[in-house]
């Protein structure tokens, strides 16, 4: 039900309080009368409230309602007015009808015909708000599907879903509603969200890349920009700015910069932006590839823009790998010699090579993995007794996916090796990574040795006696108490029904559940929860 406000305005007292009593307002869904005496008084009333309807005086000190009735037509365009004179002077009601008042009045009104005048100013308000809102509803429809169409054609040309030809482009604009003159040039920028420094799902991660295309969004709309803004593939965003005249790409890259720091800083991730140069329709795709392997050889870089115009070299290299030297550190020991070894190479590796590409890293993974396996094999151990087959048969992506995490991986990987040829420590640093590994996937119902094994890139059976002999339990009894206790916490700590438990703890067999819990407790979940609540009661 729509709900309206009221102002009268007239300098006689008398008359304010004769309409005040004579109107029915509830019976026309008013549910406020303001009063003013003056023009004066009136502004601050529309300054400070709503108003759909002005009943108002002509002739008034300091201000005639014509003098109003424009000033509100000037700020508050969509309130309807209706004057009560004491004056049937033509030139006035002239006016008034030119300001476009809804009716005209002479005082004394009589009450009844000033209500049916009321009711028919408000049926109006009422006919042309729901004409703003169809109007509105069709220009929001009319902007999503231009949108969309926009989203389309880029999509469909940076994938090459049509020759990116002149001719061609100009066809799908046409067939796109689209239209870009042949002076404009168009800028890419190629965002990539490296890594989120925290655990998400992938529904938090697809709304956190959202708020990226976003706020991306924002600074072309903030900046007038003519661009757009899409999802090219997980993690990947593409802004594309169309271009008039030339751009300060120095600046632009300064600007991009502040973006990124404070977007990673906010979301607590890395990124990583690449901006190429304006180069006509027709050889924007070949520019984006550009922008996607600079981003693939990007090693090194996190948390800033770079200006990219031409291909990185792909042929990467390392240093030479000091095999004899590692090899003589692995049999004789001790660990920590051999892995300082391993951090001075990266520290100078990095320092050194101008040309750090992805395919460097590949050749040093394979490198090292032979250095590993000929030392274990010398001493009579085979590799596949310590390592899992994910780690023998395939490229682990997120250890070559920087130079830090290769180096981390590198670091590992030697770490177990030398507890293999060397007496272990009694805690080592597998079964605190097993340990967290578990801790953040205690929901995960499917979750078993072998998905444990292979993260850590170790054979199930060698890490399963040194998870037990390091923590006095295997990994399926310790994955077991953790997920009690994680239950048990939750029992305590939420009002979640206890189905719910059991599956945030990873069991989908609410019947299971209940065994395995009291088993370990003594007490079903629900003897568990009143038990502890009555404790913490008392």
């Amino acid at each position: 039900m729509s709900q309206f406000h009221v102002l009268i305005v007239d300098d006689e007292i008398h008359s304010i309080r004769g309409v005040q009593a004579g109107v029915n307002w509830e019976k026309h869904d008013i549910t406020s009368v303001y009063t003013a005496n003056n023009l004066r008084q009136a502004q601050e009333v529309f300054l400070n409230h709503k108003v759909d309807l002005l009943l108002c005086d002509i002739e008034m000190p300091k201000g005639s309602g014509l003098d109003l009735l424009k000033w509100v037509r000037e700020h508050y365009s969509d309130t309807e007015a209706i004057f009560l004179t004491c004056h049937s002077d033509f030139i006035y009601a002239k006016k008034a009808l030119q300001l476009k008042s809804f009716n005209y009045l002479l005082k004394p009104v009589d009450y009844q015909e000033l209500e049916a005048v009321i009711h028919d100013a408000l049926e109006k308000i009422k006919k042309d708000r729901e004409t703003r809102m169809v109007e509105e509803s069709y220009h929001r429809l009319k902007e999503s599907h231009h949108s969309h169409m926009q989203e389309r054609f880029w999509l469909d040309l940076i994938q090459q879903a049509f020759p990116a030809t002149k001719e061609t482009i100009k066809k799908q604009m046409s067939r796109y509603h689209l239209s870009y003159t042949d002076t404009k040039t168009f800028l890419p920028i190629l965002f990539h969200v490296q890594e989120w420094k925290e655990k998400l799902s992938a529904h938090e991660e697809k709304v956190s890349e959202y708020a990226l295309n976003k706020a991306l969004a924002e600074i072309v709309e903030e900046y007038n920009m003519d661009g757009y803004v899409l999802n090219v593939d997980v993690g990947y965003v593409l802004m594309i700015i169309a271009l008039e005249t030339p751009i300060n790409l120095k600046e632009f890259n300064d600007n991009c910069n502040q973006f990124i720091l404070e977007f990673a800083q906010f979301f607590s991730c890395d990124l990583c932006g690449y901006i190429g140069y304006p180069v006509p329709i027709e050889d924007l795709v070949k520019m984006v590839q550009t922008l996607q392997e600079f981003d693939r050889n990007n090693v090194t870089e996190s948390n800033k823009t770079m200006i990219c115009h031409k291909n990185k070299e792909c042929l990467g290299s390392s240093p030479i790998l000091p095999t004899n030297d590692w090899t003589s550190l692995m049999k004789s020991g001790p660990k920590e010699k051999f892995l300082d070894a391993i951090n001075l190479y990266f520290t100078n590796w990095k320092k050194s090579d101008g040309n750090l590409t992805a395919q460097s890293l590949h050749l040093f993974y394979q490198d090292f993995l032979q250095l590993i396996f000929y030392v274990l094999q010398a001493k009579g151990i085979q590799a596949n007794q310590v390592y899992s087959q994910n780690l023998l048969t395939e490229k682990p992506q997120r250890v070559l996916k920087s130079l830090n995490s290769l180096c981390d991986w590198v670091i590992y990987i030697a770490d177990v090796a030398m507890d293999q040829l060397h007496l272990p420590q009694e805690k080592g640093s597998v079964v605190d990574i097993v340990k967290k590994y578990i801790h953040d996937n205690l929901g995960e119902q499917r979750l078993s040795r072998e998905d444990i094994a292979n993260f850590v890139y170790l054979n199930p059976d060698y890490l399963t006696r040194l998870f037990k002999k390091q923590t006095g339990f295997s990994i399926s009894d310790y994955l077991q108490q953790q997920r009690i206790e994680y239950a048990k916490k939750l029992l305590i700590e939420t009002n979640s029904p206890v189905s719910e438990v059991a599956l945030s703890a990873g069991y989908s067999n609410f019947s299971y559940f209940s065994t395995i819990f009291k088993k370990m407790t003594k007490l079903n979940p629900m003897e568990y929860r009143k038990k502890s609540v009555f404790s913490e009661k008392s």
